[in-house]
C-alpha cells in the first residue's frame, strides 16, 4: 500500500510513523483500539512465534495539525 492509510471505522487510528536507519523509507503504525480509549494506543500483530506489540503515547496527526497551525 502507498500513501495515507485509511481509518478503520470503529478503530481509535491514532499514528506512529518511524523512520528506517538511513531515513529513505517510513512506516506507519496505526492505533487498533477503541476510539476515545485511555491510556496508549497499540498496535498488535503476530509475527514468528508470537504476538507484536507496539504501544506509544502521542498521535503524530496531532503534531502535523500543530505544524500547520504554525504556518
Amino acid at each position: 500500500m502507498f500513501g495515507k492509510p485509511e481509518d478503520v471505522d470503529g478503530d481509535c487510528n491514532a499514528r506512529l510513523f518511524l523512520g528506517d536507519d538511513y531515513g529513505d523509507n517510513v512506516c506507519t503504525i496505526r492505533c487498533a483500539l477503541a476510539p476515545n480509549h485511555s491510556g496508549l494506543h497499540e498496535e498488535r500483530f503476530e509475527r514468528g512465534k508470537g504476538p507484536v506489540i507496539i504501544q506509544w503515547e502521542v498521535d503524530e496527526r496531532e503534531k502535523i495539525d500543530e505544524e500547520e497551525d504554525e504556518n
